[in-house]
């Protein structure tokens, strides 16, 4: 099985009625896909926030964006910190630390970063192949063709 789905990357992300806005290091639609496939003119005040964000915390910590997050909507956070992924999930407009993810719900995401370390020399392709063989691997058929 297939998931379609739409990347917009570090794009910044602004609602004005709420005094929000920030720049994740990835984000991503995936229930919403569908509404906003190839457009570059997401209003928050009218679309949806994206399914997902990332968050790699290498220089400095996004703990502190999580009520940015919060305002925005966005229902579900990935930190990465060196080595270790925390899931986050927006309840009662607060972030709570989850075992498993709301996009991915059968997936043991948190052992993404050792796949992706023990392919990091191999380049993007073999890390793309390898989460694809762990995933069918794990039942689940094809992630993000």
């Amino acid at each position: 099985m297939a998931i379609d789905y739409e990347s917009y990357g570090s794009t910044t992300w602004k609602r004005e009625s709420r005094m929000a806005g920030l720049e994740s290091d990835n984000c991503f639609y995936f229930q919403n896909e569908a509404t906003v496939r190839g457009r570059l003119d997401l209003d928050l005040r009218q679309d949806p926030p994206p399914d997902l964000a990332l968050e790699i915390d290498i220089t400095s910590k996004s703990l502190n964006r999580f009520p940015i997050y919060a305002r925005l909507g966005v229902p579900e956070l990935w930190c990465y910190d060196s080595g270790d992924l925390k899931i986050y999930l927006l309840q009662n407009g607060e972030y709570v630390e989850s075992e498993n993810s709301l996009v991915f719900p059968t997936l043991a995401i948190r052992h993404l970063p050792k796949l992706i370390e023990q392919n990091r020399a191999d380049g993007r392709r073999a890390i793309r192949r390898a989460v694809r063989e762990w995933v069918r691997k794990s039942g689940k058929g094809e992630l993000l063709s």
